[in-house]
């Protein structure tokens, strides 16, 4: 473990704003007794979070078929806690500068293959389950910000080339042991820090959690955390796409309907084939 560079890296988080900070604060303190109209006043007083809402609502993960053109719309069809998870994931996404060079990865790709993952967990679970679709749409827009983080903090502390080598001498096998070797944890382990540390909704933090083992989550969490880890395997870097990644996603709707947690796989295979031969691949 590398403590000094996970030590960088959690200096280098970017702060969330004053905005974001209020709503969540607001939401955690009123508990049972928070009001619709406190969470607008919150949102409405800031114009770009507002905008950035109703643009996040109004896309086609959520595949509302009228405009939705007020907060309280928004709040009414997906609940406060997804709005403040919306909220705070547009925030996070907007304030980020991203070069994931050190993981030999090209840019633009890789924020491409970032949107993809929202587009597939829209598209896959809102014909089979809306309510988890919506719960796990601010979790994919983030879903490789652990990435970027590492990468940011490689490029300052001039480690991104052994890193880089790491990989290579891996020949892109293992990221995480990769990660591991460096940061003492993996990207998507730091994700669920980083949910922890910002106070996000804990069913969502638990998600990304136990996305590793989604067999350990508890079964409140179970088919959230199934649902993320397949996501994670269609798409995982380097690999996404290709026939061992889809066989191990399809492995994965297997070992959950033994755990009577169920996925209709053919609609996820369709979804699959949608999506797979659009993946890049980089080495």
């Amino acid at each position: 473990m590398n403590d000094m560079l996970l030590t960088l890296v959690e200096q280098n988080l970017p702060p969330l704003p004053d905005t974001v900070i209020k709503l969540r604060d607001y939401i955690d303190e009123k508990g049972s007794k928070i009001e619709i109209k406190g969470v607008v006043d919150i949102i409405s007083k800031d114009p770009l979070a507002t905008a950035n809402l109703l643009k996040t609502a109004n896309s086609a993960y959520y595949g509302f078929s009228q405009e939705i053109s007020t907060i309280n719309q928004v709040i009414a069809l997906l609940g406060i806690e997804n709005v403040k998870n919306i909220v705070m994931a547009d925030s996070l996404r907007s304030r980020i500068k991203i070069n994931v060079s050190p993981y030999g990865l090209d840019t633009n790709l890789f924020i491409g293959n970032c949107a993809k993952e929202v587009d597939f967990i829209s598209n896959w679970l809102n014909e089979e389950d809306r309510k988890l679709s919506q719960t796990l749409i601010p979790c994919a827009m983030l879903l490789r910000l652990g990435m970027i983080l590492f990468s940011s903090v490689l490029i300052k502390s001039k480690k991104d080339e052994e890193f880089l080598k790491a990989l290579q001498a891996s020949d892109f096998q293992n990221i995480a042991l990769i990660e591991q070797e460096f940061f003492g944890v993996d990207h998507i382990s730091f994700l669920a820090y980083c949910f922890d540390l910002w106070k996000f909704d804990e069913i969502l933090t638990q998600t990304v959690v136990y996305a590793i083992n989604p067999h350990s989550a508890p079964p409140s969490i179970k088919k959230k955390a199934y649902a993320l880890a397949i996501t994670n395997r269609i798409f995982e870097p380097y690999e996404g796409g290709n026939d061992y990644n889809t066989n191990e996603a399809l492995a994965l709707v297997k070992e959950a309907a033994q755990q009577d947690v169920v996925f209709d796989e053919k609609n996820l295979i369709k979804h699959i084939s949608n999506f797979s031969h659009n993946l890049p691949t980089n080495n």
